[in-house]
C-alpha cells in the first residue's frame, strides 16, 4: 500500500480511536487473536464510539502529529476527501468501530494486517476509500492500493497484495472463529497481563535483543489529555535503566516544572554503575568516599534547563544528604580530586594548579562563591573526549552545598546560573509533607522547551551526515513540541521488568492561568 503509507494509516488510525476517550464495556481479546504468536506488533482499538467534539477536538491533529507524524495525517486527509465526508462524520462511521493490526515476520520478511470490525454499512465505507473490488464472495482486490482484502466472522481483514500478505489475511481468517490460543498471540505469556485491561487501546510490542522480552501500554483518555500504563518484562534490563526503590519527593518534581526542561528523580547510593565505567576510567577521584556515601539519603534528582549564553543544555545533578555540614566538606574533599583529574586530563602540566583556587572559596556573595566554586576545565575535557560536534566547550562545572531544614544537597552543575536557579528551589522545596512513593523513578518533560532547546542545540558533523542530522533533531523537535508534557513515574519489581504510567498533556492544555506570565524556554532566571 505504497500511495497510503499503510503504517502511517495505523497508527493514524489507532489514535483517532484514542481521541474518542471512550471506555469498552467489553473485555475480549479478538483483536489479539487475529495476530499469530510470533508477532512483532499487536494494536487493539475498541469500544470507541464518538469523535472528540469542541474544544477537545482540537487537541485530535495535535496528538496524530505527535505520535504519527505528518504522513499519517496526510493519509487521514486522503481518506477524507475520498470518503467526500466531514472528518468528524468518517471518523464516527468509519473507524468509530474496532480496529485491529499486527506486523509479523517470517522466513520472506515482515508482513502486516489490519483489520475492521465491521457491520455492512462500516465495511461499505473502507471498501469504497480503500478502492476495493470484489473478486469472489466475501475477497476483495485493490490493484491501484496493492492491497487485498476478506470478510470474515464480522471482520474486515486487509493485508498486503503479495503472496505472504495472503497467506497472512488467510491464517488470520482461521483463528478468528475460535480465538486459538496456540497459534495466535492470545498464548504467548508475555501478553496475558494486557488481556485483562479494558483500555480503549491496548498495545504489544515484542523486542529483539540485546533487551529481548516485550512491553505492553494500555492507552485511555484523560481530562488533561491521554494516559498509558505500561508493562515490561525483558531478559536485560531496557534503556540502562537500574532497578531499586525509595522514597521520592514527587513535590519537588513538580516544583521544576515551570522552569526546568527535563526533570528525573531516581534512587541513588553515590554508588558507580556499569554506566559510569567510561568516566571513572578517566577520572578515578568521581568514586566518592564511604562516608560520603554514608551520608546520602538515597534521592537523586537531575534536572535540564536552556542557558541562556550558550546553545549547549544547562545540566544539573543533586544527591539528597542528611547532614548538609558534613556534605559540604565531604564535597570540598571530592572536588579538590576531581578538579585535578581535569586539568590532568587537558594539560598535564596544570594538574598541580588547577585545585587552589577552584577548591577553597573565599568569597562571601552567592554570585562571588559560585565564580569560585567552579572550574573552566569541564569544557575543554568534554571537548577532547566526546569531540566538538556536541559543543560542550563552554560548560563548566559549578557545586554548591545546599542546607535545608530537613538535610541539604550536593548541587552539581554545568553553568552557574543554573545552578544558582536549581539551588533556590532545592531550597524553598524540599521538605515538604507530601506523601513520598516508594518507586524506581519519576520526571516530567515539557515538550515545547525541549523543542526549543534541540533546535538552538545541534551537535556538529560532517557535510554528508549534517543534513540527516539536522532533519531528524528538526523532526524530533516538531514531535516534542506538539506532544507537551509529558510527566511519568515507573517501578522496576525486578532488573529485568518494568511498570510504569505516562501522562501526556498536549499543548493546547497547557494555557497558563490569566495574570501569570509564562517563562520563556531559553530563559534561565537568577
Amino acid at each position: 500500500m505504497t500511495p497510503l503509507r499503510v503504517r502511517s494509516l495505523v497508527v493514524a488510525l489507532v489514535f483517532v480511536a484514542v481521541a474518542g476517550w471512550a471506555r469498552s464495556a467489553r473485555c475480549d481479546n479478538a483483536g489479539f487473536a487475529l495476530a499469530p504468536r510470533s508477532a512483532e506488533l499487536a494494536i487493539d482499538a475498541r469500544g470507541i464510539t464518538e469523535l472528540l467534539e469542541g474544544d477537545r477536538g482540537s487537541l485530535m491533529r495535535p496528538v496524530l502529529e505527535a505520535f504519527a507524524g505528518e504522513d499519517a495525517t496526510a493519509t487521514f486527509d486522503l481518506l477524507l476527501k475520498r470518503a467526500n465526508a466531514p472528518g468528524e462524520k468518517v471518523a464516527r462511521d468509519v473507524f468509530g468501530g474496532r480496529v485491529a493490526f499486527f506486523i509479523a515476520g517470517g522466513e520472506a520478511g515482515s508482513t502486516w494486517l489490519l483489520g475492521f470490525e465491521s457491520d455492512d454499512q462500516r465495511c461499505e465505507h473502507v471498501l469504497r476509500m480503500l478502492r476495493g473490488k470484489m473478486m469472489s464472495p466475501g475477497r476483495f482486490e485493490s490493484a491501484a492500493e496493492r492491497l487485498v482484502m476478506r470478510r470474515v466472522g464480522g471482520w474486515l481483514l486487509v493485508a498486503p497484495l503479495s503472496p505472504e500478505g495472503r497467506l497472512a489475511l488467510d491464517d488470520a481468517a482461521r483463528r478468528i472463529p475460535n480465538e486459538d490460543p496456540v497459534q495466535s498471540l492470545l498464548g504467548d505469556p508475555l501478553v496475558q497481563p494486557l488481556l485483562a485491561s479494558d483500555a480503549p487501546v491496548r498495545m504489544f510490542l515484542r523486542h529483539g535483543a540485546p533487551s529481548g522480552g516485550a512491553t505492553t501500554m494500555a492507552l485511555r483518555g484523560e481530562k488533561r489529555g491521554l494516559r498509558a500504563e505500561i508493562l515490561g518484562s525483558y531478559e536485560e534490563a531496557p534503556l540502562g535503566l537500574a532497578g531499586g526503590r525509595h522514597a521520592l519527593d514527587l513535590h519537588l518534581v513538580r516544583a521544576f516544572e515551570d522552569r526546568a526542561v527535563l526533570v528525573m528523580s531516581n534512587p541513588a547510593n553515590g554508588s558507580p554503575a556499569r554506566a559510569d565505567a567510561f568516566w571513572l576510567a578517566l577520572l578515578p577521584e568521581l568514586v566518592p568516599s564511604p562516608a560520603m556515601r554514608a551520608n546520602l539519603s538515597g534521592e537523586r534528582i537531575f534536572l535540564v534547563g536552556a542557558s541562556r549564553e550558550h546553545a549547549m543544555p544547562a545540566i544539573a545533578c543533586a544527591w539528597r544528604v542528611e547532614d548538609a555540614e558534613q556534605a559540604r566538606g565531604d564535597q570540598d574533599h571530592l572536588m579538590r580530586g576531581v578538579c585535578c583529574g581535569l586539568a590532568r586530563g587537558i594539560e598535564p602540566a596544570r594538574s598541580d594548579q588547577a585545585a587552589g583556587p577552584a577548591a577553597v572559596p573565599t568569597a562571601q556573595t552567592p554570585d562571588q562563591m559560585v565564580e569560585l566554586r567552579r572550574t573552566p576545565d569541564l569544557g575543554p575535557f568534554v571537548d577532547r573526549y566526546l569531540g566538538s560536534m556536541f559543543k560542550l566547550g563552554a560548560s563548566s562545572l559549578s557545586w554548591r552545598t545546599v542546607s535545608t531544614p530537613c538535610g541539604g544537597w550536593q548541587l552539581y552543575a554545568s553553568d552557574p546560573r543554573w545552578l544558582l536557579e536549581v539551588e533556590e528551589r532545592l531550597a524553598i522545596a524540599s521538605c515538604s509533607d507530601e506523601e513520598r512513593p516508594a518507586i524506581s523513578g519519576a520526571g516530567f518533560c515539557d515538550g515545547p522547551r525541549a523543542a526549543a532547546l534541540m533546535r538552538r542545540w545541534q551537535p556538529l558533523t560532517t557535510p554528508g551526515v549534517q543534513d540527516r542530522v539536522s532533519k531528524g533533531l528538526s523532526a524530533i523537535s516538531d514531535m516534542m513540541e506538539k506532544l507537551g508534557r509529558v510527566r511519568f513515574r515507573y517501578e522496576m519489581p525486578s532488573p529485568v521488568s518494568l511498570k510504569a504510567t505516562v501522562e501526556i498533556e498536549p499543548p493546547a492544555k497547557l494555557a497558563e492561568p490569566a495574570g501569570r506570565p509564562r517563562v520563556p524556554a531559553t530563559d534561565v532566571r537568577r
